[in-house]
């Protein structure tokens, strides 16, 4: 596995020579764009590659801090990506379900749904979501998708996806009917995953990242906001009893204003996915074959990256 830090921002095209040359003194080779019609400014993504037992923080945060004090750059940030090879993938027993398609549409915001929301923590005003009701959307948006995520923590599947999960044998789920929220001819059955069962908790080794460039982000009570965490990372004797091919990380994330447990599945469930034309085999986001309905699935590793 590599480690990629991708810094952005964006310059007037005059300072082009001068950044290329910057970046070279750390060994990173940086070809400029083009200059556009429009406007003077260019847009840098300098992809930046760490070993995953490097500690990047270090290097990224004397790159970051020698750009904005030598240069007049401006709209700077991090992006953190992670490229697994064949073997990864080939031995890892879990995936974690980052997104069931590359569009807007397998993402949806619910407003319709009662829910209790509490402060999780105090200091950086992280919120907990619970449901008090079954979820309430349009179900119609189902109607060419398998699965959607609702509000970055609750997934819905399709009536098709409930038959194969059932075909399939797939264990460590229950099904909560959906109610419809809107014209009665655009509904079509939809049932919230409820998932059984957590995963043990992550290895001590597991690493993670706070963007050098949004220190505000970083909260220092909850240790979830603003935390960037790797591939998940379990010890194999912890792992050994998840037989199920469904959990939920043990661990709370943040995606920036709540906390959830993200889903995992089993390589079993995976590979039925691919063979079965649900998804096509996508591993990055920049995949050219990651479509509005291909999941985008990370690989978990097991005692070390």
């Amino acid at each position: 596995m590599e480690v990629i830090n991708r810094i952005s921002f964006f310059i007037d095209y005059s300072y082009s020579k001068q950044i290329e040359s910057f970046f070279n003194e750390f060994g990173i080779t940086v070809i400029s764009p083009e200059k556009g019609s429009r406007t003077t400014d260019i847009r840098y993504l300098v992809p930046i590659t760490f070993k995953p037992t490097e500690d990047m923080t270090d290097k990224i945060r004397i790159i970051y801090n020698k750009l904005i004090n030598l240069f007049p750059i401006t709209g700077i940030g991090e992006a953190i990506f992670f490229n697994c090879d064949n073997d990864d993938y080939n031995k890892a027993p879990f995936f974690a379900v980052n997104s069931t398609g590359n569009s807007a549409s397998a993402n949806l915001l619910d407003t319709k749904t009662p829910m209790i929301k509490e402060t999780f923590c105090n200091a950086c005003g992280l919120k907990l979501k619970s449901l008090e009701s079954n979820l309430v959307i349009d179900t119609s948006k189902l109607r060419k998708k398998y699965m959607i995520n609702v509000d970055s923590m609750f997934w819905v599947i399709s009536e098709e996806m409930a038959r194969l999960m059932s075909e399939w044998k797939i264990t460590g789920y229950q099904l909560k009917e959906v109610i419809h929220h809107g014209k009665a001819e655009n509904y079509v059955p939809a049932y919230q995953l409820i998932i059984n069962n957590n995963m043990p908790p992550l290895s001590q080794k597991s690493k993670n990242y706070h963007f050098v460039s949004e220190p505000e982000e970083k909260c220092d009570v909850c240790g979830i906001k603003g935390k960037v965490n790797y591939p998940y990372l379990y010890e194999t004797s912890d792992i050994k009893t998840c037989t199920n091919d469904l959990y939920l990380l043990n661990e709370l994330v943040s995606n920036g204003s709540y906390v959830y447990r993200p889903l995992l599945i089993s390589q079993r469930f995976r590979k039925l996915l691919i063979e079965q034309g649900i998804t096509r085999d996508v591993r990055s986001i920049f995949d050219s074959n990651y479509g509005s309905k291909d999941w985008y699935m990370t690989p978990v590793f097991l005692d070390h990256y």
